[in-house]
């Protein structure tokens, strides 16, 4: 007696499952006749059919019901198993629980976790996106094993007694402008006087979601708009609308539209941003630790260069 193939077992699943051996050929990249063939040499073997064609597709006969069912559990018995081998080769995989508030989510998160899996290809990824003290509280009940979180003035402090931090780069401030704005040929640093009459794009969030405002030690600063996401901030900012602050973090998927300027301000204090795991943390959680601390890649000024 014959023996159902792999590639038969296949394609009786996806026919079963779109009901239509035309949409089966489309999802499993054959032609159509290669997919009756298959059905073909499938019914064979069972010695009767499995599929009543139809003007609007096919319907499952009690065998091809059986014989889909068999498919299934078969295949994903075979996926299985390419697992455990890929894993007594390669090592198991290994998943982190990564969180992080959204502009860190933006670009310093996706980088090293870019970075974390040149070092380890095992590592896969849970991400979280939230303020600073929910994902603190995540790590606290381990839900999270790694967060990154800030921590400065006008933002709400999270506990973080009995955990461990390590500092992270990109907690400085910079103001993103259009490329034509007179700051952006500004050589050096911006003094903070100058940014006095600008118009501002802010963000806007929930009580717990500290969003970034003006720039923080100007007394009446002139709103122009208040969007909730980066991306409309950017675009308002392309388009001539008004300026924004835009923390050092999120220097890698700035616009090229928009040029970055540091400003002279000794009166800001600066802001801090952490990553933060439990003290009983294994070492793939300091895989991304390490990754996080590397240093980002920094664009400034009218040039992608210095300013």
């Amino acid at each position: 007696m014959p023996e159902l193939s792999i590639s038969a077992l296949r394609v009786v699943r996806a026919v079963a499952a779109h009901g239509s051996l035309s949409r089966a050929a489309r999802t499993l990249g054959y032609s159509q006749p290669a997919i009756s063939r298959q059905v073909s040499a499938a019914e064979k073997v069972a010695g009767q059919p499995l599929f009543v064609r139809g003007a609007r597709g096919v319907t499952m006969t009690r065998a091809g019901e059986l014989v889909a069912r068999f498919a299934t559990e078969t295949l994903a018995g075979l996926d299985r198993l390419d697992e455990r081998l890929d894993e007594l080769a390669h090592g198991p995989e290994v998943r982190v629980r990564v969180g992080a508030f959204p502009s860190a989510n933006a670009a310093l998160l996706p980088f090293a976790l870019a970075r974390a899996l040149e070092q380890q290809p095992r590592l896969t990824f849970a991400l979280t996106e939230a303020s600073s003290p929910q994902l603190v509280h995540q790590v606290i009940s381990k839900r999270l094993d790694v967060a990154v979180v800030a921590s400065g003035p006008g933002l709400p402090q999270p506990a973080l007694e009995g955990l461990r931090t390590a500092p992270l780069p990109g907690g400085e401030l910079t103001v993103g402008v259009p490329r034509g704005h007179p700051l952006a040929a500004v050589e050096g640093t911006v003094p903070v006087r100058e940014l006095v009459h600008e118009s501002w794009i802010v963000g806007k969030g929930a009580r717990d979601e500290p969003q970034f405002g003006a720039w923080p030690t100007l007394t009446d600063p002139l709103i122009a708009f208040r969007t909730r996401t980066w991306h409309s901030r950017f675009g308002l900012v392309a388009a001539g609308l008004g300026i924004c602050v835009v923390p050092d973090l999120l220097a890698p998927v700035v616009p090229e539209n928009i040029a970055l300027v540091r400003v002279d301000d000794p009166n800001w204090l600066g802001r801090s941003i952490l990553a933060v795991t439990r003290n009983d943390g294994v070492e793939t959680h300091e895989i991304v630790v390490r990754a996080l601390r590397e240093p980002l890649t920094i664009r400034r000024g009218a040039d992608g260069g210095g300013g």
